[in-house]
């Protein structure tokens, strides 16, 4: 698998602020390993899961979910380096929990969380670099963040992060391509561009940007090679699709979703 070589400098798309209820978000990179993109939303449960059978069945796997405007929005990627997938969802909590144990013992991790319409979804995958992959779920913030430092204590790193229902969620995993990591959270749109900007003047990267309980949560990492990136919002999502267009059409790969307010 070749790499294509990325860029040092960077770019921000700053955010126009008009009132809404809710945005898509997309975090644009390069020097990605996808040789490919592509991306499929649905209304319904039922018509996720005929999405994505389809794009599997074309050799490609799923990066990232995103739940907003009542629509799923699932991200794929070719030459990801996973050799199966699979996904699935609960109502409760801890019956998430227990099926993503179930999983593991299948010998597949979990990848990517997502919460929405009533639901906990769970992507997993074999065959991808990660390991020691651990789900932690917690009732408040506060017993989330001493987990985060506890995991990059033991050398984990956050990999993904979702809050739903009063429950702050994480997935933490060794052998990640992340060298140190850190984290923002924020109140309001406006203020996202300028934490960004400030985290990339110190040398990490975008890794997960989050609407969580009213507030924006920044996930960062250092990597070994600094990666050009860039970030941008639509309120519309035929305006957020012609928004990845023009990305992809500039060299860049999608590499994650979110749905919030301003």
């Amino acid at each position: 698998m070749k790499k294509r070589k990325g860029w040092i400098v960077i770019f921000a798309v700053l955010p126009v602020i008009i009132c809404a209820d809710s945005f898509w978000v997309g975090v644009f990179a390069k020097n990605t390993p996808y040789t490919g993109q592509s991306y499929t939303t649905s209304k319904s449960l039922l018509h996720l899961k005929n999405a994505i059978d389809k794009e599997w069945e074309k050799g490609s796997d799923i990066i990232d979910i995103s739940y907003g405007h009542d629509v799923w929005m699932v991200l794929y990627g070719r030459d990801a380096g996973y050799t199966q997938q699979a996904y699935m969802h609960r109502r409760d909590l801890k019956k998430f929990a227990k099926t993503v144990n179930a999983y593991k013992e299948k010998g597949f991790v979990l990848i990517n969380i997502e919460y929405g319409a009533g639901e906990w979804l769970g992507v997993f995958a074999k065959g991808g670099k990660t390991k020691e992959v651990t789900f932690v779920s917690t009732r408040y913030w506060e017993a989330f963040e001493k987990s985060i430092i506890t995991h990059w204590k033991e050398g984990s790193m956050l990999v993904d992060v979702e809050e739903a229902e009063g429950y702050w969620t994480g997935i933490f995993a060794k052998n990640t391509s992340f060298k140190e990591q850190a984290y923002d959270k924020v109140e309001e749109w406006v203020d996202v561009a300028r934490q960004i900007k400030r985290r990339w003047k110190e040398g990490y990267r975008i890794v997960n940007i989050e609407y969580t309980a009213s507030e924006w949560f920044l996930l960062f990492a250092k990597f070994d090679k600094p990666r050009e990136e860039v970030f941008a919002n639509n309120e519309d999502i035929e305006d957020f699709r012609k928004t990845i267009r023009k990305y992809w059409k500039a060299g860049y790969s999608l590499i994650d979703l979110a749905n919030g307010r301003y």
